[in-house]
């Protein structure tokens, strides 16, 4: 019976000792949630600490738990790494930005936690984990993030902004050399030559502008003349992406000119016209139906039909 007392004193002992253990392991990190769900449109959450004696080891990819990489910043705002492996040892911030996701996590105090992801555009999840450290400790935040429901065209607006409008520049068409005993007549068409032919494009610097409406194939109007500070349309369409669009110049015609005798060469300089004009893109989100305006600009290049002809020393 003694020897009975005495083991079961070692044992609830060592079970005391060691539940107090688990306890004091556990109490070390303990964030207010460890689980944050995130819609696709983005947003932020903060997350509360007991106490500030962690650091963040790394944030992984849960698709192929894999580190992501990304730029660190000081407390202050200062820049400390580029692309690097995410970890943070204090205060400050990390952040990881790609095309169609991303996030910001911000420690601003030794107890605190702040979490932005961006809007994610992906078509799929984003989930990753933020593995946090406190000596031998570690402990998992895991973020979710919905796949997006997408968007749908509300219309778009062409308009006139500072910089924008018609401009006139020439580019040099075809080359013409020639070795003849006595001078002859030449016939032919100033409009031939290496891209002469009308290009438009869509352009944005948001970087989401041309991906929630890539499988719709929209077609939207654009200008065809701007006369006093004023646009013109006549039902003219393009596809709206970011895609060069190209389509035939449309002039016609012949020149005949007499070349001399001997060596001679001459070439042909185009009159082109460089039209740009902003829009506003309206979307309606499928979800939530808030608007998004995506704004850019519309670019076209076009020969206006006038040429000079250049001869060669």
């Amino acid at each position: 019976m003694k020897v009975t007392r005495i083991f079961l004193g070692l044992f609830l002992s060592i079970g005391f000792m060691s539940c107090s253990n688990d306890d004091d392991e556990m109490s070390i990190i303990q964030p207010s949630t460890n689980l944050i769900v995130m819609e696709a449109e983005g947003g932020e959450t903060e997350i509360t600490f007991t106490n500030g004696d962690w650091n963040i080891s790394e944030v992984l990819n849960k698709n192929g738990n894999v580190n992501i990489h990304g730029d660190i910043y000081s407390q202050n705002g200062e820049i400390i790494q580029e692309n690097k492996t995410l970890a943070l040892e204090d205060q400050g911030k990390i952040v990881a930005d790609w095309n169609d996701k991303g996030f910001v996590i911000t420690r601003k105090t030794p107890s605190s936690l702040k979490i932005e992801v961006m809007e994610n555009s992906t078509g799929e999840e984003f989930n990753f984990a933020l593995v946090l450290n406190s000596g031998q400790v570690i402990k998992n935040i895991n973020v979710t993030q919905k796949i997006s429901q997408g968007y749908k065209f509300d219309g778009i607006e062409i308009i006139l902004k500072e910089g924008d409008g018609d401009s006139l520049f020439v580019k040099k068409g075809t080359n013409f050399k020639f070795n003849i005993p006595e001078s002859q007549l030449f016939t032919f068409s100033p409009y031939e030559g290496i891209n002469i032919h009308n290009q438009s494009q869509f352009e944005s610097m948001e970087k989401d502008a041309f991906i929630w409406l890539k499988n719709d194939s929209i077609s939207v109007e654009v200008p065809t003349s701007i006369y006093n500070e004023k646009i013109y349309f006549n039902g003219e369409k393009r596809l709206y992406n970011n895609v060069p669009s190209i389509t035939p110049q449309g002039f016609e015609g012949t020149e005949t000119i007499t070349i001399p005798a001997g060596q001679s060469a001459f070439s042909t300089e185009i009159e082109y016209r460089k039209r740009k004009v902003s829009y506003e893109l309206r979307l309606i989100n499928n979800r939530i139906a808030k608007e998004k305006i995506i704004e850019g600009k519309w670019v076209e290049f076009a020969p206006t039909g006038e040429y000079s002809i250049k001869w060669q020393d």
